[in-house]
């Protein structure tokens, strides 16, 4: 769902007339993209703290001692 958007949001070369609306499309397209980046993040970057006990014990299992 997410590509797709971004996808969408990319001005097609026929469809716009003049620079200005271009640009202001273009500069539209990047701030969609980086507010897709940041939302599909979010649910990690909220759950990793739950669960990076998980990961420090996993660590310490595979380690060599000696």
């Amino acid at each position: 769902m997410l590509r797709g958007i971004l996808i969408q949001s990319q001005p097609e070369p026929g469809m716009v007339s003049d620079m200005q609306s271009t640009a202001a499309r273009a500069q539209l397209a990047e701030l969609l993209k980086y507010a897709t980046i940041i939302i599909s993040s979010l649910p990690l970057l909220i759950m990793y703290p739950f669960f990076q006990r998980y990961f420090d014990s996993g660590i310490m299992a595979g380690a060599v001692k000696g």
